[in-house]
């Protein structure tokens, strides 16, 4: 059996859609808020599997007991959960570092052979943004749990930037940029980073060590201008560099997560978001690589631009 925690993200139903094609067996574990579980099929026993074949498990990165009732019986883990994109009720050092270091205590505890932890380019203990800060807090737990561990460090997830970009300009035919949108960013598909974990569970070449996987690297404008000519409508928002710092500080009080946002806009403009995805690649040349342009043609059909949407200024 399979651990996935955060089975429901970006990133997780990728992964878990992945290791169920392959046969594996595959639970989730997951709050269920921000999205639904699937639903099992008509007339089957609570706590059964759901139509796609995984066990589902709702459970708290905060609970001990919810931990170790997702550990319990699994081979593997796969820690794909992240609080940065939650706006209430969880953050980055709820889940990125304290629930992460909960779950991985767990599942040495439990005897779990493998674990893969999910991070992302930058994380250090002083990284100028928190949630890099707790990514680096649960690698670290990672290395000295005394499991076999493996940790897979993305670029931002090249969907999810897709998905903000494409709700501005589905409501407002604005496209957001944080900052000059100059600064080159090395993104990475979720379809990519799922075929990277798949093959760390699978490839023994992949135990006790980090690889740093990124898809393409773009601006933010580049990213913003293929929305755009791929609609065939829409305008670039800016917010400008200055106001995200200030944004970062301002707005904590009332609103972590646009705080949490405005900072990581703030290190985006930096330009240390962008790294060297060759050697990865040439270490496996057969995993997959998404363009920017393969990833769009997913989320806009050319049947949407093509059903009535007129451009605007």
């Amino acid at each position: 059996m399979i651990l996935v925690v955060g089975g429901t993200g970006r990133l997780g139903r990728e992964l878990v859609a992945q290791l169920l094609s392959r046969g594996e067996q595959v639970r989730v574990m997951a709050r269920g808020a921000s999205q639904p579980f699937p639903a099992p099929s008509p007339g089957t026993p609570a706590g059964s599997q759901a139509d796609d074949g995984a066990e589902y498990l709702r459970g708290d990165l905060a609970s001990e007991s919810d931990c170790r009732r997702a550990v319990e019986g699994c081979s593997q883990v796969v820690f794909a959960a992240s609080g940065f994109g939650i706006p209430k009720g969880a953050d980055e050092r709820s889940v990125d570092r304290d629930g992460a270091i909960r779950l991985v205590r767990a599942a040495a505890q439990a005897g779990v052979g493998h674990l893969v932890m999910m991070s992302m380019h930058g994380a250090a203990p002083d990284a100028p943004i928190e949630y890099l800060r707790c990514k680096a807090a649960a690698e670290e737990a990672t290395r000295t749990s005394g499991m076999a561990w493996t940790i897979v460090r993305l670029g931002a997830i090249l969907e999810q930037r897709l998905d903000i970009m494409g709700e501005g300009l589905a409501s407002k035919g604005k496209v957001p940029v944080f900052g000059s949108g100059e600064a080159p960013v090395t993104f990475t598909s979720a379809h990519d980073a799922a075929a990277v974990v798949v093959r760390a569970l699978t490839d023994p070449a992949l135990r006790n060590r980090m690889i740093e996987w990124g898809s393409a690297t773009h601006t933010a404008n580049e990213v913003a201008g293929a929305m755009i000519a791929k609609a065939g409508r829409g305008s670039v928002q800016r917010v400008p560099t200055p106001v995200l710092r200030v944004m970062a500080v301002a707005a904590r009080p009332f609103s972590p997560f646009l705080a949490r946002v405005a900072a990581a806009g703030v290190w985006e403009d930096s330009g240390d978001e962008s790294f060297d995805p060759a050697p990865g690649r040439a270490e496996f040349p057969d995993l997959p690589l998404t363009s920017l342009e393969e990833a769009l043609a997913d989320m806009m059909p050319a049947e949407q631009h093509d059903a009535g949407h007129s451009p605007l200024s």
